[in-house]
């Protein structure tokens, strides 16, 4: 069930990708300022079914699922070391393709404007530990673009909603792959 109970992990691996950004959207408690095509488009997201993580895993992996966040891997130079590795399944959950999904998580962010909006992010289930905290599985990520422009971040333990048509085509940086691609239409924050 979401918020999953490490909700409250300090998540490097997150902190690096806002680090990596520049301007408002990288300072926490900097306003959501998204534009209407975005924050406003209820017309586009009426009927949108409303699902959690475990959902995007196929059903044979549904048994297994687990909303902790993995645990720290570190070796013997400690903070020193490597940034742990994704690993784990890109199986995906053929019967959303294409549907209008609503699904809450944490975001990463990945591309910002030239005016210092986010318009492309990874959308992960948990604020997660540290880099030496794999990021999620590929399945347990979703890609989204905004549709419309991007979006003003406040903190990165900021959860949202996040509305839109999901596909299962692959993309990624370096860091992380998704299995998962969300053309969103919606993003509004979450209210615990």
């Amino acid at each position: 069930m979401w918020p999953p109970a490490g909700v409250a992990l300090i998540a490097s691996w997150i902190l690096i990708a806002y680090s990596g950004l520049s301007g408002a959207a990288a300072e926490p408690g900097a306003q959501n300022s998204a534009p209407a095509a975005v924050a406003g488009a209820a017309s586009k997201t009426g009927g949108a079914r409303r699902i959690d993580w475990d959902v995007l895993l196929p059903k044979s992996e549904r048994a297994h699922y687990n909303e902790e966040p993995p645990p720290p891997v570190h070796d013997y130079l400690g903070e020193n070391g490597k940034a742990a590795r994704q690993s784990g399944s890109i199986a995906v959950n053929t019967a959303l393709d294409r549907t209008l999904v609503k699904i809450p998580g944490f975001v990463v962010p990945l591309v910002q404007d030239n005016t210092g909006l986010v318009t492309v992010f990874f959308l992960v289930p948990y604020f997660g530990a540290c880099i030496h905290v794999p990021p999620p599985p590929p399945n347990q990520i979703v890609y989204v673009k905004l549709d419309g422009g991007g979006v003003r971040l406040g903190s990165p333990e900021e959860p949202y909603w996040i509305t839109g048509i999901l596909h299962t085509d692959t993309n990624g940086t370096r860091v992380a792959k998704a299995v998962y691609t969300l053309d969103a239409t919606r993003m509004e924050r979450y209210r615990y």
